[in-house]
């Protein structure tokens, strides 16, 4: 349910609003905010094709997902914790490669892998039969509002500049190299 994610969200809100407002430094000397995107690991479990290649979801074609490798979330933590007086001064820190539509993402598995199957196909809601209600929320959540802001991944490399985007990520996993064309 789509409340479940703001509730989550207004969650997180108050905590950094509690957080920020603290006068006493030496309770919170150096802050950073973690945001997180979404994992190119989600296309291996629940984010996965189907057999026939297609990616059945119901994200608009405008919607750009912000991804990057889960393995890229400790580099980027340690940078913020190795230079707090850089990034632990209240800094927003999102964790984010790129982002990509379906459409850019169907090209560039096609292009990686030479599946020319790989395609991407707009599902209503009803249509997502089997999908976690988690799942059919985070997709209302960008259909509706989006990702937080454009330059995710420019603040991101600020941080770590050595995000794995999805290409290499497809090269390095062998993600779908090896199916039938």
């Amino acid at each position: 349910m789509i409340a479940i994610r703001f509730f989550l969200i207004r969650m997180k809100a108050r905590i950094e609003s509690y957080i920020r407002a603290q006068q006493n430094p030496s309770l919170f000397p150096y802050i950073t905010f973690i945001y997180v995107g979404f994992y190119y690991q989600n296309f291996l479990t629940f984010f996965r094709p189907t057999t026939d290649f297609e990616f059945r979801v119901s994200l608009q074609p405008n919607a750009r997902l912000p991804l990057y490798d889960v393995r890229d979330t400790g580099p980027v933590v340690v940078q913020c914790f190795e230079h707090p007086d850089q990034w632990g001064q209240g800094n927003i820190i999102p964790i984010v490669a790129e982002r990509l539509t379906m459409n850019e993402i169907c090209e560039t598995i096609r292009r990686v892998t030479g599946n020319e199957k790989v395609r991407y196909v707009s599902l209503t809601y009803d249509q997502c039969i089997g999908q976690t209600k988690e799942t059919l929320d985070n997709m209302r959540w960008y259909n509706e509002y989006g990702d937080v802001e454009e330059r995710q991944e420019d603040k991101t490399k600020d941080v770590y500049n050595k995000m794995k985007t999805l290409k290499e990520w497809i090269k390095e996993t062998r993600w779908l190299m090896n199916e039938q064309n």
